[in-house]
């Protein structure tokens, strides 16, 4: 044997680490960029400063005596107040009920606030203020009557957009999950596994809320019809997910976030009342998917289900849209896949 035949194993080899890919890394950034700039967008431009913006007030008493106030508070305001003034004072009590006001303000022997805390703790705030505003000018005593009270336990009445939040996540996420674990899953099984979703979400999440809210001081018939309508919304949630990522494959999750998440969330009236929102948001409200179930579920909790109906047809617009266009989608990729 010769020198040349001898082999010394070196225990100080190392493996060489492939070259950074750096393209994909750009690529994989891109995400978190997108979401701190679509954070900041949506959220801080819908609750950067939250103030009346054509907010619906009733002024109740004599024409006589409210044109003037009217006139006054209209001039100091500009567009913080839509006011309607009436000399009925049911009347403007069944706008706070039916949800077509954030408030009134009867003229009396004394100034009466009718406000409706359900609506948003800024609403009440709003009305009474603005009725110790005029009982300065009459030299009157302002009472307080509230039309739609919370719990203790829901003092800030944001407890309902939590459990919102809840079921969206229950309901993309659910899809997000599958899309990655089973890309070629078929439809009808990802519609019943989301079914499944939709149903537990609600259910889960309003038990665990209920420790803390006491159940929003609801009666068991006021429960069931929030739980209808968040499975419901949260199935939807699921239906509009599979279709984005029918149709664009692994980039779906920019599309998801941004309408279930970026837009669906500071649209939905849940965590600023609709009118201290900006006019944008306020137009994003009257159809996006978000507030076509905070509205009912807070209707349904504080109003008796007043004005409910038509936002759980926008609702329904959405799940209809959403399984009708994955249909169309799914059609059409199955007929592609078997030409070629």
């Amino acid at each position: 044997m010769t020198e040349t035949d001898v082999r010394i194993p070196s225990e100080t080899a190392q493996p060489v680490d492939p070259p950074t890919n750096w393209k994909m890394v750009g690529s994989g950034l891109a995400f978190p960029l997108f979401f701190v700039i679509m954070f900041c967008l949506c959220y801080v431009s819908a609750f950067h400063s939250p103030m009346p913006n054509q907010a619906p007030i009733v002024v109740a008493g004599p024409a006589s005596v409210t044109a003037p106030l009217i006139d006054g508070i209209e001039a100091s305001s500009g567009d913080k107040f839509d006011i309607v003034a009436t000399d009925n004072v049911d009347d403007a009590i069944d706008r706070i009920n039916n949800r077509d006001a954030i408030g009134a303000i009867e003229i009396g022997d004394t100034v009466t606030a009718h406000v409706a805390t359900g609506a948003g703790a800024s609403t009440v705030s709003v009305v009474t203020n603005l009725a110790h505003s005029i009982a300065d000018q009459t030299g009157q005593q302002v009472t307080v009557v509230d039309s739609a009270p919370v719990t203790a336990r829901d003092s800030s009445t944001v407890g309902l957009f939590y459990f919102l939040i809840v079921c969206t996540l229950g309901g993309y996420l659910t899809i997000t999950v599958l899309s990655q674990v089973a890309p070629r899953m078929r439809l009808k099984e990802q519609y019943s596994i989301l079914a499944g979703a939709a149903i537990l979400t609600p259910l889960i999440a309003f038990g665990i809320t209920s420790i803390f809210m006491h159940a929003f001081g609801a009666s068991f018939g006021q429960i069931l019809q929030l739980l209808g309508i968040s499975m419901l919304y949260t199935f939807t949630v699921g239906a509009v997910s599979i279709l984005l990522n029918r149709l664009l494959g692994q980039a779906a999750i920019f599309a998801v976030l941004t309408v279930l998440v970026f837009i669906n969330f500071p649209s939905s009236g849940g965590a600023i009342p609709v009118s201290f929102l900006p006019g944008f948001w306020q137009h994003i409200h009257s159809f996006w998917l978000g507030s076509a179930a905070m509205e009912p579920i807070r209707s349904v909790i504080y109003f008796g289900g007043n004005g409910a109906g038509p936002h759980l047809i926008v609702l329904g617009i959405w799940l209809v849209a959403a399984l009708g266009l994955t249909g169309l989608v799914a059609s059409r990729q199955s007929k592609k896949a078997v030409a070629q």
